[in-house]
């Protein structure tokens, strides 16, 4: 196990220019459409002709592909890189029967991306809830998976220590309930509430997020996604990313894994990553001093040079003696 800790000082200025805010939606979305009716839409950065593996981005709840805006142009250079807007997320629409969504059938969408895409094999880049989606691609798709990277990304149970306490996961069947109810207020409550100034410096000012690092605009972005989104979809995807654990797979997982983690991670606490790391057996664990559960939108190009020189340096030389065997 390899560990460093590339984080800098809280008082490092707040970046910016990093990447090109712009770029996420510089490629027309590819349509898939999957057999029990749910429409995806998969998104393809880099040359087509690129050398593998290719990079498959699986984002966490509610996000698509916001916390990427400014690495991607840096990650597709010189690899094709996919990103995929979950069902419900982004550009993709509401699934037809939203009470079968679970984490499996996530990771299924994932390999019948890469499949549509005419990728072999990716490396697989959760963060946060996309890390269980990608031990599920794991489990269930073996052969297409090169590598694994975290993001803060833990093996399930999301709610289990946010905040320190259990108990966000024990309302949530509670507000659930209260959601479908009342479903039209909470539509425009949800609407109206989460894409508001106020909400977003509530985050800038309560720790959540690193505001010497984050620029506002990819918060407003993360805000405006789950905005757009059903909130009872939102809330039912949540609790089945509470209640879905692949820790079982972490003992088996025969690829090289990469494992980064924020210090100042209030949702999946240091000590989380920690023991996640410690339980896969090719790993190489990361902690970024001064990075929050944002880590890939506080530290855009520093993440992205670690997933790369993960890939280039780990990942390819790992295929390549596989292969020579």
């Amino acid at each position: 196990m390899h560990s460093a800790d590339p984080g800098r000082p809280a008082s490092a200025p707040r970046h910016t220019g990093h990447g090109d805010p712009g770029f996420r939606h510089s490629v027309p979305p590819v349509r898939l459409r999957r057999d029990d009716g749910a429409s995806l839409r998969l998104f393809s950065y880099g040359p087509r002709d690129a050398p593998g593996p290719a990079i498959l981005i699986l984002d966490g709840i509610g996000c698509a592909g916001w916390a990427f805006e400014r690495s991607l142009p840096t990650l597709s250079e010189n690899r094709r890189v996919v990103l995929m807007h979950y069902r419900g997320h982004g550009q993709s629409p509401d699934p037809p029967r939203p009470w079968q969504l679970s984490i499996p059938v996530l990771a299924d969408d994932a390999a019948a991306a890469l499949e549509h895409l005419g990728i072999q094999s990716a490396v697989v880049v959760g963060f946060s809830m996309g890390f269980p989606v990608a031990l599920e691609l794991y489990r269930r798709h073996r052969h297409l998976v090169a590598g694994l990277v975290s993001l803060a990304g833990p093996s399930g149970r999301v709610l289990t220590s946010f905040q320190g306490t259990q108990a966000f996961g024990r309302l949530l069947p509670l507000v659930r309930a209260t959601t479908r109810i009342a479903h039209d207020l909470t539509n425009r409550v949800w609407r109206k509430v989460l894409p508001s100034p106020l909400s977003r410096e509530i985050s800038l000012r309560s720790g959540q997020v690193n505001a010497d690092r984050i620029e506002a605009a990819d918060l407003e972005l993360y805000m405006r996604g789950i905005a757009a989104m059903n909130p009872e979809l939102f809330l039912m995807l949540l609790d089945e990313a509470h209640r879905h654990s692949a820790a079982d797979v972490l003992p088996t997982i025969a690829v090289p894994t990469l494992v980064v983690a924020g210090a100042r991670d209030n949702f999946v606490p240091l000590a989380t990553m920690r023991a996640l790391a410690f339980s896969i057996p090719r790993v190489q664990w990361k902690v970024y001093a001064d990075a929050t559960h944002a880590l890939p939108a506080e530290y855009p190009l520093e993440i992205a040079r670690e997933i790369l020189e993960f890939v280039d340096g780990t990942v390819a030389p790992f295929l390549a003696a596989s292969l020579s065997t």
